[in-house]
């Protein structure tokens, strides 16, 4: 029997092999047997996206929450992740099923189960929905009585998108237009973006927006290496911003007019920058243990804390909620700011660029170097190493007993072991060593204000690994 598990961000499988319409109905069922015992009375929100049968399986849990006695509000059409997340807070709601998985390969499906403040379940809910995973796979499922009665459909766009609006600067557009060219990249936020963009007065035109359950032949991952066709029309015509949304819209991607890729890192650290100086400080910024220390002297520039946690949507949703976040984002391409909803949100991070754009009146490579003048330059890259698994096992091992007391030439003056090993290192830099959870793959990451270094680094960091 197939193990079921929760990762950072929900279950995933592969669509005909685990994921199936039995094991579907299996985790809906355990999160069923959780809202039931927490809530009383719950009532559900169930969204899904355009992958293959996702529709399907989104009326399963449908099917099988109203068994339970369980309202359920079912979504007329695919919806974006943070669409989802925004619904179940205006609404007020116990939770909802997102069916998703997100930018992973066209092959998979998955489950997102979003309580009932909008944003990912924590590991203290997905463990108790395992547990119950577990317990209906060795027990059995039992038969189902849907009641149509208690699924009732509804439609959250207008009210999504009026709201993410309200977080937009509108003046910032007045007497401007805005050349935008927005890739939805076949997922879900087709129909998101550019209607927003309209709405503020901006020329938009729109690529891969219909349904394609194989995206095109690529990751829905709004990344250089899948966002070529983006690259080619912004520098065959004439455009002030590239902007993409991943499969279920909760990562952004962002195009300079030149056609270079601005990262997530340098998407987050910017918009960090303007949103202190546009909407005033809070007590802190929030980023993974990933993502560029950038933000922390942004932050330290403005008397701010910078919270770095865990790898994961999960820890930063904490921080938007307990901690006075004014952003929080990660290096994979996530982010949310204070007054929305704790789930990372790629259609306003989109949005939240174009108004940068348009009231600095400066291309986002203009306003990094600008951010880069004060601040200085911080290079940073990642590399996934993909070994065998009797290797991963050895670098783990060496992981947990590293001595080194330098690298690259550059002293060691911190270990953190909270995700995996970060090392900082002097000079500003530093790297992590994380293991995937579910793969043969160690994840290394840096970041250094000397490119060259930064290669040494990573390159020492490799070989003493074993990789």
């Amino acid at each position: 029997m197939r193990k079921i598990t929760f990762g950072t961000d929900g279950w995933r499988g592969i669509i005909a092999d685990d994921f199936t319409f039995e094991n579907v109905k299996i985790v809906a069922q355990a999160i069923a047997e959780y809202v039931s015992e927490v809530y009383e009375n719950p009532t559900i929100i169930i969204g899904y996206d355009y992958r293959f049968h996702s529709e399907n399986f989104a009326k399963v849990c449908a099917e099988v929450l109203s068994s339970n006695a369980i309202h359920v509000l079912l979504s007329k059409q695919p919806i974006p992740t943070p669409a989802v997340a925004h619904a179940v807070v205006k609404k007020g709601v116990s939770g909802a099923i997102m069916i998703t998985a997100s930018h992973n390969p066209y092959y998979y499906n998955g489950i997102k189960f979003i309580p009932h403040y909008g944003g990912p379940a924590n590991t203290q809910i997905t463990d108790k929905i395992v547990k119950n995973v577990e317990r209906i796979q060795k027990e059995g499922l039992g038969s189902l009585n849907p009641d149509e009665k208690l699924i009732e459909y509804f439609d959250h766009k207008e009210e999504y998108i009026n709201d993410v609006l309200n977080l937009i600067d509108k003046k910032a557009f007045e007497g401007k237009t805005l050349k935008v060219l927005v890739n939805p990249m076949y997922g879900c936020g087709i129909g998101y973006v550019d209607e927003a963009l309209k709405r503020l007065g901006c020329e938009v035109k729109v690529i891969n927006n219909w349904r394609d359950p194989l995206f095109g032949g690529h990751l829905p991952e709004p990344n250089l290496e899948n966002m070529k066709d983006l690259l080619e029309v912004i520098k065959s015509e004439k455009f002030d911003l590239g902007l993409a949304t991943d499969g279920d819209a909760d990562r952004f991607g962002v195009v300079n007019p030149d056609g270079e890729y601005i990262s997530a890192n340098e998407v987050i650290f910017m918009l960090a920058d303007y949103l202190i100086k546009t909407r005033g400080r809070a007590s802190t910024i929030a980023r993974t243990v990933a993502t560029t220390s950038m933000l922390d002297k942004i932050a330290e520039k403005h008397n701010m804390r910078c919270i770095e946690t865990p790898v994961g949507f999960k820890y930063i949703a904490e921080c938007l909620m307990k901690e006075d976040a004014l952003i929080g984002g990660e290096e994979s391409g996530g982010l949310s700011i204070k007054g929305h909803v704790p789930e990372k949100d790629g259609i306003l991070a989109d949005l939240l660029v174009a108004e940068a754009v348009a009231k600095l009146q400066k291309s986002p490579k203009e306003i990094l170097r600008s951010i880069e003048s004060e601040y200085g330059k911080l290079y940073n890259k990642r590399i996934d190493v993909r070994t065998t698994h009797q290797k991963k096992e050895e670098a783990l091992e060496r992981i947990k007993n590293f001595g080194k007391s330098e690298v690259a030439g550059l002293k060691c003056t911190e270990y953190r072991t909270r995700d995996g090993l970060k090392v900082i290192l002097e000079n500003s830099s530093w790297f992590l060593v994380r293991p995937s959870g579910t793969e043969d793959l160690i994840r290394i990451y840096g970041e250094s204000p000397d490119e060259k270094k930064l290669e040494e680094i990573l390159l020492d960091v490799k070989g003493y690994l074993g990789l």
